[in-house]
Formats: C-alpha cells, sequence, structure tokens
C-alpha cells in the first residue's frame, strides 16, 4: 500500500496551519427548508413492470436521469409500463418524458392511477389524449404533443393511489413505444414527506454563483483555495480563478460549478483548483455530489497523473492523531499509484504521521472509464463507511477507519508531482461539479437522496444549510 495517496505528505503539512486560518474566518448559517409535509417525487426508484417485454434497464425509468441516453422500450402498437409505489401515495402530477431526440409524437398517451394493481378497480385517469377510443379506455379530450427535453407536466387534483399505469401505441417515427422518466410527485397519504424519511438538519447547495469571487459563496460557508501547498508538485500555485460558475447545457436555469488545472510539465507552471467548506462540521450521515470526470486534457497533450476527487477531510493536529479522518472519491483518470489503468479509488483514513511519513487506510481502485456524469454517495452510518457510484456499493470500509470527528466537504483538481509527462507545453484538465448535499444523522438511499435532490430543484431551492 505504500503507493496510495503519496500526495497526503506534502498536502498535510499545511492541514494545522489552514485549519487555524478557518477558526478565524468563521462561518455563515442559513436557515435549512423543511419538507416533512412538501409533494416529493414518490416513483424515484420505484419498480417498473410493462406489458410486454422490456427492451433496456426498467430501471431507467425512476433514475432521475433524463438526459434521452438511457431509455426502454415496450415492443410494437398499444402497449403499457407500470409503477408501484409501493404504498398509497396523495399524488397530483405526473412529469412524463417519452423519447425525445427527434421530437416525435406518441399516440394515445394515458395515464391512469390506482390502489388495484390489475387496474380492475378505483381507476382515476389523469391523461388521455386517444380522442377515438382506439385504446379501448374511452375517448380522451387532451391533445396530442411534440416530445421535448423539458417533458411533460401532466397535474390534477389529488388522488390517493398506490399504482400509476402510462400508456402508448406507437408514435410518428414508428410503432415503439420509448420511455426516459415518470416522475409521480405527492405525499403520503398519512402526511410525513411522500415516505421519504425526514431529515431535519441537511446542508444543499446547487453552485447557482456568478463566478469566484461572488460574496454569497463566503456566506454559504465556501472557500476557493488561494494559498501555497500540497498536494501536486512543488511550487504549484492554487486560484480562485480556476473556479468558474457556467450555464448548464442541459438545464436552462442550472449552473455548473467548473473546477481547472493546468501545467506545463514544472511546478511553477502548474496551477490547480479547490473549494471546500470553510467550517468543519460534517461527520455521520450522508454526503452526496454529481461530479463530471473527465480522462483527456481539453487542451494539450494528454498522459498527465490527473486526481479528480469529493472528499471529506479534518485536520491533522500531530503526526498519527488518533481522531484524523478522511473519506475519499479520487478518480486518476491517467492511472497512478501502482495501478497502470484508470480507476476510481475509495479510501478511508486512520492517521498518517509527515516525519518519517507513514500512513494507515484502507482503500479499494475500481479500474474502468468513468468520463461522464456520476452521482458520488458516502453513508457513513452504524460504524460502516459505504461508497456508491451511481446507486451501486462500490466499496465498504469499517473498524478504525470509521470518522472520529468532524470534517469539511472539498473538492480539487490537482497533478501527482511524481506523474507529470515534462515540458511538452501547456495542457488543461478540467471537472464539473452540479451540486451537493449533505443529511446529518441519516443514512439515505440512493434512490431517496435523488428524491430530495429532485424536490429541492422543483422548490427552485439553490441554498439550503441548517447544520
Amino acid at each position: 500500500m505504500s503507493f496510495v495517496s503519496n500526495h497526503h505528505f506534502s498536502l498535510k503539512r499545511f492541514t494545522i496551519v489552514f485549519f487555524v486560518c478557518l477558526l478565524l474566518l468563521g462561518s455563515s448559517f442559513h436557515k435549512g427548508v423543511s419538507y416533512a409535509d412538501a409533494p416529493v417525487n414518490v416513483a424515484g426508484g420505484k419498480y417498473v413492470t410493462a406489458s410486454s417485454e422490456i427492451m433496456g434497464n426498467s430501471a431507467f425509468v425512476t433514475d432521475g436521469d433524463k438526459s434521452g441516453n438511457n431509455y426502454i422500450g415496450v415492443t410494437e402498437n398499444l402497449q403499457w409500463i407500470q409503477i408501484d409505489l409501493r404504498q398509497n401515495y396523495s399524488i397530483n402530477k405526473v412529469n412524463l418524458w417519452h423519447y425525445f431526440a427527434d421530437s416525435r409524437t406518441y399516440h394515445d398517451i394515458i395515464v391512469r392511477v390506482s390502489n388495484d394493481s390489475n387496474f380492475s378497480s378505483g381507476v382515476t385517469t389523469v391523461f388521455n389524449n386517444d380522442t377515438n377510443n382506439s385504446a379501448g379506455l374511452g375517448a380522451g379530450t387532451n391533445a396530442e404533443y411534440s416530445e421535448s427535453s423539458l417533458g411533460k407536466s401532466i397535474e390534477f387534483s389529488a388522488v390517493n393511489a398506490r399504482y400509476v399505469r402510462l400508456y402508448t401505441n406507437g408514435s410518428s417515427a414508428n410503432i415503439y413505444n420509448h420511455y426516459v422518466e415518470v416522475e409521480v410527485w405527492g405525499v403520503s397519504s398519512g402526511g410525513g414527506g411522500g415516505g421519504l424519511p425526514i431529515v431535519t438538519n441537511a446542508m444543499f447547495d446547487d453552485f447557482n454563483y456568478t463566478g469566484p469571487y461572488d460574496s454569497n459563496l463566503g456566506l454559504n460557508n465556501w472557500t476557493l483555495r488561494s494559498y501555497s501547498g500540497g498536494p501536486g508538485p512543488g511550487g504549484a500555485t492554487w486560484s480562485p480563478d480556476n473556479i468558474s460558475f457556467l450555464n448548464d447545457p442541459n438545464q436552462g436555469s442550472n449552473k455548473i460549478m467548473r473546477l481547472k488545472a493546468s501545467t506545463d510539465g514544472t511546478g511553477v507552471g502548474t496551477s490547480e483548483a479547490e473549494i471546500y467548506t470553510s467550517s468543519m462540521k460534517y461527520k455521520e450521515g450522508t454526503y452526496a455530489a454529481r461530479v463530471r470526470f473527465t480522462d483527456s486534457p481539453v487542451s494539450g497533450v494528454d498522459g498527465d497523473g490527473i486526481v479528480e476527487t469529493f472528499f471529506t477531510i479534518s485536520s491533522l493536529r500531530y503526526d498519527n492523531d488518533p481522531l484524523y479522518s478522511e473519506l475519499d472519491f479520487e478518480l486518476l483518470a491517467n492511472g497512478g499509484w501502482g495501478v497502470t489503468q484508470p480507476a476510481m479509488w475509495n479510501t478511508s483514513w486512520y492517521t498518517y504521521s509527515n516525519n518519517p511519513w507513514s500512513k494507515d487506510n484502507v482503500y479499494n481502485a475500481h479500474q474502468g472509464d468513468y468520463t461522464g456524469w456520476h452521482t458520488l454517495i458516502m453513508v457513513v452510518a452504524n460504524g460502516e463507511i459505504k461508497y456508491y457510484l451511481d446507486g451501486n456499493l462500490i466499496s465498504t470500509h469499517g473498524g478504525q477507519y470509521y470518522p472520529r470527528t468532524n470534517m469539511s466537504i472539498n473538492f480539487n483538481l490537482w497533478f501527482m508531482a511524481e506523474a507529470l509527462l515534462g515540458s511538452t507545453g501547456n495542457r488543461t484538465y478540467e471537472m464539473d461539479v452540479d451540486w451537493v448535499y449533505h443529511a446529518k444523522n441519516m443514512a439515505l438511499t440512493p434512490a431517496e437522496v435523488n428524491s430530495i435532490l429532485q424536490n429541492y430543484r422543483n422548490s427552485s431551492i439553490t441554498h439550503a444549510d441548517n447544520i
């Protein structure tokens, strides 16, 4: 394990001074929002069946991804899909995305809800554009429409139901039926936030800022690093100018935070990026972020040892501090630390020493291509750290590596000093972050995280913090 996380040697020497500065800076406090009685997407992560064979992964329908790249098909002519919400809810809206890349129009779109899985009784039709009753479910009065990335929002008076069934009868493009995503919005029939756990203390940030010097960043407990030191090659600098906030090309009202790092192969020619919470107030609970990783530079030659990260960290008071805590998602897109292929590293730390250098951590390195957007989740509860990537559990650590003190939340983009190519001209890498979330002392499932995040966005909330 001697090759793991060599950056800690240079990084941690600055940790004590760094966090003393944070104590002098102080932190802001913003009230959060309670969603105990607010509608949420109760279909998130729920089970999907169909009238005939599903072509594709049925989980695509309720996974929250509306990009249009992951959709299912349900053979030809009149067919339906059905979502089991697992309990009764008072629902009043269905958001629906069919395949939309070519703006096609689907026929005989009918949406029905019921507490009967066979839809033989207690059925309410909330949308029907089958105006000639070709589906045999009654003539509808709604109009056909062209599909788009915005989807179709169907609102109606609240109905108590457990099952949602959606019909189509081919489209203007062909006789097949396709679904990208379905959301069902409501609350449980007995209240309580649509069956979701009630999160009383949480932090959420959608990174909706104007630029690196936006005063709201500080008010919302963020610091953009400008002090020198590791990780990275000696002489490298860190600049707030390496962080920007861009309009999301896929969602008009959304913004994306972009981290940039560049190098010419020398320490003094290297500039890196980091943003972190200005206070250490996070320990047990659920951590989540949506991150876009890249595996090649946006300019210049490829091959430098680039590290793209989402992590939590505490201060090291002295060498081999037994209270030190750190949890890492680290993508080494060009390999490193003894692994020649791209790999996602999950590392949980007990402690380390600067002089002489030694470390005590546990890790997993998952080789593969991680280019593109991913949802990263760390659930810290009951003596275990569970690392999830896009809803899949990929690592579990525990024992002495379980956090023992409060930590900050961090993103950074940096180069491994031992893995620079040398002076072959300047090259620049990027990493994007969509949002970050923490639920204090709550062990949430990936589906629950997705539903909560959808709720924030549905309510046009870009920042909340009551931790």
